[in-house]
């Protein structure tokens, strides 16, 4: 019922948008413009919301220089933004640039949320260093104006596209800049992410007692919080450790606990990382049969959800 009402709210609006709209001119009827394609985006009528922010961005272009430079770059934000319902993404992309140029002339606070936008669906993407690119502008100037906890979010940010780009060197160094930030702000949950990272990298690293001993600060958290997201993976980078270490039966008995937390969920990929660790396990312990039956399980698995 609350969804209803809400949808006939947004309805409501729209139809008061269309009506203003005729009595308007210049900057006014260009704001119009950007809050219905708002409305658009927001039905995920992409199609219409692109020709309502192009039509904003032309009033402001044959407005010169009394349009400011954050009114353009607004309409020009809804245009990247009209384009992205579309999926037309790398059109999306360079639409935020335009903006972005504006509103870093203006040193405008948009700027980072604008930053942080583009890095998203670059990350949607996969493009992980134009994601990188905009998230350490986004944490520079966080470092100097910013608030501590959204400087923190950034760094992890980093430290994820560093994570994605498979330098897991500069992963430890930026998650640990994060963790130290947010253990000022005594942000338990943003913190134990921290550490499941570092003991992700130290486990890509071939570092194994580092994996266990930052997978276990990960897991007391995830613990204390009944978080099982945080015990299954903390219990798997541990399971790496050991593994790395040789201590094959610790290594399998995390695997199948997590296992067990991740059963019932529709997270495949981490699914697929235990079966393939526990495959792994089993050939080195010469359990060959073991291992074909996971195999078999793994492949069932990936014609479905691949």
């Amino acid at each position: 019922m609350e969804g209803l009402i809400d949808i006939d709210n947004k309805e409501t609006e729209d139809q008061e948008l269309w009506k203003q709209l005729p009595n308007t001119e210049g900057e006014e009827r260009a704001e119009l413009f950007i809050q219905l394609a708002q409305q658009a985006i927001y039905r995920s009528s992409g199609t219409e919301a692109l020709a309502l922010a192009e039509e904003a961005h032309e009033i402001y272009k044959a407005m010169g220089a009394k349009a400011s430079s954050i009114a353009m770059a607004n309409a020009i934000t809804g245009i990247g933004y009209s384009l992205k319902e579309l999926n037309r993404v790398d059109e999306a992309t360079k639409a935020l640039d335009g903006a972005i140029d504006l509103l870093r002339q203006s040193n405008h606070p948009f700027l980072i949320d604008t930053l942080r936008t583009k890095a998203s669906w670059y990350g949607e993407e996969g493009n992980w260093q134009k994601a990188l690119e905009s998230y350490v502008e986004a944490a520079q100037i966080n470092e100097v104006d910013g608030i501590s906890e959204f400087y923190a979010r950034d760094l992890f940010s980093v430290a994820h596209c560093y994570h994605e780009l498979g330098k897991f060197d500069e992963v430890i160094t930026y998650a640990l800049k994060a963790r130290e930030i947010f253990k000022g702000e005594k942000m338990v949950f943003e913190i134990s992410w921290c550490d499941l990272n570092i003991a992700d990298a130290h486990a890509e690293l071939g570092d194994g007692q580092a994996a266990i001993t930052w997978g276990q600060r990960a897991n007391d958290i995830g613990t204390l919080r009944k978080d099982n997201e945080m015990i299954c993976k903390s219990k798997y980078v541990m399971a790496r450790g050991y593994k790395i270490l040789e201590k094959y039966q610790d290594a399998e008995n995390l695997l199948l606990a997590a296992g067990d937390l991740v059963a019932k969920s529709n997270d495949w990929p981490q699914i697929t990382k235990i079966e393939r660790e526990l495959i792994a396990i089993y050939r080195l312990t010469e359990r060959d049969t073991e291992a074909d039956e996971a195999e078999r399980r793994i492949a069932t698995l990936t014609e479905i959800v691949n």
